[in-house]
């Protein structure tokens, strides 16, 4: 046999997070494959013991990217055995209508691996999958503590009651002063209570992982340089590096552009066609902090960056030229864990507000358990730790 020809098995996995279904095709494409053998609906806890009895070192496992298919992937990659995720979106188009269940789901997922149709799926190391639980638990706090303050300004409004200027809900005596305000009834009290008590828990939490993402940027050298771009601060580069990962994996600065998304469509058939709106695969998370990104560029810059931008602007409009800020974004981020930026010379204004803003996060208490007498000492190591890396 060739190589071309040549017979493997594929092991085809549907997994749930309490089951799982296996089933083994051997054969050189998806039409010659045949079923070896199956298993089906076991407990997810036997899937090391079903793989040590069934699967052979040279079968590739194939799964369907989901809630828990990463850490499945790990889990079959300490057997020894090679493990893929495949995207979902390019499986979930290959079906049945008529009959589906979990064995004929495993067949297909080996089977569309086996066309060659499937985009695999880059499983993140132990490192970007931890960053990235980071990234979701401080967005989700953020996105907790703005729903239960409109609560409580929605819960003032219906009793008439004006928004207090000046107040801030975090502190300690933001209950007594709401208490303050109107004649609240034994049960309008309490409720007032908790919905504070919980905006106070929310934004400790908050609080808490933005120091996380702010010490772990200034403790890694490859996030912290950066903040060198314009418009880019510690928590969109810390995002940017959980969800890149390793930066060789993008073969040049498109790859990365349309990892975000911020490519546009481009269709052709025949003598027409052309490029369209963007695309809007990829990372919308970190798109849409890109696009904040380029805001604040468009909003306030000053290099000739923004002036391109505002050029732009008056030209095609608002829309048009953020997203195409966005899209240059990217390509200087690529470029710059490439290693490929003219040096630092000195910290200039803007890197040093960035800088101070990053300690700010932290806190004075936890610089000085981090051996630091001082702010300034401490931004004084992260000016030199900046110039040195890039």
């Amino acid at each position: 046999m060739t190589q071309e020809t040549q017979v493997r098995r594929v092991i085809g996995l549907d997994v749930h997070p309490y089951l799982f279904s296996a089933s083994a095709l051997s054969g050189a494409d998806a039409l010659q494959a045949k079923e070896e053998w199956h298993v089906d609906r076991r407990p997810l806890d036997e899937l090391e013991k079903v793989l040590t009895k069934h699967a052979l070192p040279g079968d590739i496992i194939v799964l369907e990217a989901g809630g828990n298919s990463f850490a499945v992937a790990a889990r079959i990659a300490k057997c020894g055995l090679t493990a893929l995720v495949l995207e979902s979106q390019s499986v979930g188009k290959v079906g049945k209508a008529y009959c589906a269940n979990d064995r004929i789901d495993s067949v297909k997922i080996a089977r569309v691996y086996l066309s060659g149709l499937a985009h695999i799926v880059w499983a993140p190391d132990e490192k970007s999958a931890e960053r990235r639980e980071l990234f979701f638990a401080h967005r989700n706090a953020v996105r907790d503590c703005t729903r239960i303050r409109n609560r409580i300004w929605g819960f003032l409004s219906q009793h008439c009651v004006r928004k207090p200027i000046g107040l801030r809900l975090s502190s300690a005596a933001a209950i007594k002063r709401l208490l303050s305000l109107h004649q609240w009834t034994a049960t309008q009290t309490v409720l007032l209570q908790e919905l504070v008590k919980a905006f106070q828990e929310a934004e400790a939490r908050r609080t808490q992982f933005r120091r996380m993402i702010a010490e772990e940027v200034a403790n890694d050298p490859n996030i912290l340089k950066l903040i060198r771009i314009l418009g880019i601060r510690d928590r969109i580069a810390f995002a940017l590096v959980a969800f890149i990962g390793n930066i060789e994996r993008f073969a040049n600065p498109k790859k990365l552009v349309a990892y975000f998304g911020l490519n546009p469509i481009v269709s052709f058939s025949g003598i027409s066609g052309g490029t369209g709106k963007l695309s809007h695969y990829g990372r919308a998370d970190i798109r849409s902090l890109l696009v904040q990104a380029a805001q604040s560029v468009l909003r306030c810059g000053k290099d000739n960056t923004h002036r391109w931008g505002v050029a732009l602007k008056m030209r095609k409009g608002t829309n048009i030229a953020v997203t195409a800020l966005a899209r240059k974004l990217a390509v200087s981020v690529w470029y710059l864990l490439k290693g490929l930026f003219t040096p630092l010379a000195d910290i200039d204004k803007t890197l040093s507000t960035k800088i101070h803003k990053i300690a700010s996060a932290i806190g004075l208490k936890r610089i000085r358990s981090l051996g630091f007498k001082t702010v300034t000492l401490f931004e004084k190591k992260l000016h030199e730790q900046l110039i040195q890396t890039t």
